[in-house]
């Protein structure tokens, strides 16, 4: 079965970049692979939560983008933008790494240099997802990595910004526990890659945004008070709509949980 997958994978990579090479796009996949992401935190009493939402991963040759479920497959993606799911573009440009977020009331463009994360592979094998895996364990932006990669899909891309292991990484956890990425589903698909960014989205480092992401969102202030570091100058319109504001074309979920950074 595994084999078969192979074989079918790489000619889908022949065919693509001779039927699809004329298209207007970053790149072309020949996989797709829906995950499950859950964070393990509080609410603002403290209570046990979880944060919840499925992202998509499309695999091409030289390149990787990881998006919102949602948003990947057309659909009103209000949800995801509540929960500020990333947007992040493996090898995109050739040698980096590049990312849209959001910190409301302004979304980010950050581009880094691609550093393959040093994994460590052990002898341990779980099945996930019909597929065999082995372990392996790395760091990357400040925490510990447990995956576990799957051989028999030839490719080294994985969920988020998780990348480098000789087969598809199926499963990633934090190793305090609090961050789960696990594969639900893995598909031969042709579609293309599209790289845009929203007018007026700010550029800037990845150092920069995650420091400022983090001193935002983990100030013991912004669960009970999400805009409590919104300037009045920086609202040019809002509108209040069932407990969401919603700033400019930004939404703001008025009741989040504690926020539990990827990367730091």
């Amino acid at each position: 079965m595994h084999n078969k997958f192979l074989f079918t994978y790489l000619l889908i990579y022949c065919i693509s970049s001779v039927v699809y090479g004329q298209e207007d796009a970053a790149s072309h996949t020949s996989l797709v692979a829906d995950y499950n992401y859950t964070c393990h935190t509080t609410d603002a009493k403290g209570e046990p939560t979880n944060v919840c939402y499925n992202i998509t991963l499309q695999v091409g040759k030289d390149m990787a983008c990881t998006m919102g479920s949602l948003q990947h497959n057309g659909e009103n993606a209000q949800s995801e933008q509540l929960l500020y799911v990333p947007t992040t573009w493996q090898n995109y440009p050739k040698g980096k790494m590049t990312s849209l977020e959001t910190v409301p009331p302004y979304r980010y463009l950050t581009t880094e240099k691609m550093e393959k994360t040093k994994w460590t592979l052990h002898a341990a094998y779980d099945t996930i997802c019909g597929y065999p895996c082995q372990k392996a364990t790395g760091t990357y932006g400040g925490r510990e990595w447990v995956a576990w990669f799957a051989q028999s899909i030839p490719t080294g891309w994985g969920p988020w910004r998780l990348q480098g292991l000789p087969g598809l990484i199926l499963k990633a956890t934090s190793s305090d526990g609090i961050h789960l990425f696990e594969c639900k589903k893995v598909e031969q698909i042709k579609e293309g890659i599209s790289y845009h960014v929203p007018e007026g989205a700010l550029k800037c480092t990845r150092a920069k945004f995650v420091k400022h992401r983090n001193r935002m969102f983990c100030n013991p202030k912004y669960v009970s008070n999400p805009v409590y570091y919104i300037l009045p100058a920086e609202v040019e319109n809002m509108t209040v709509m069932k407990g969401t504001v919603l700033i400019g074309n930004v939404p703001i979920d008025m009741k989040p949980a504690n926020y539990q950074p990827l990367d730091f």
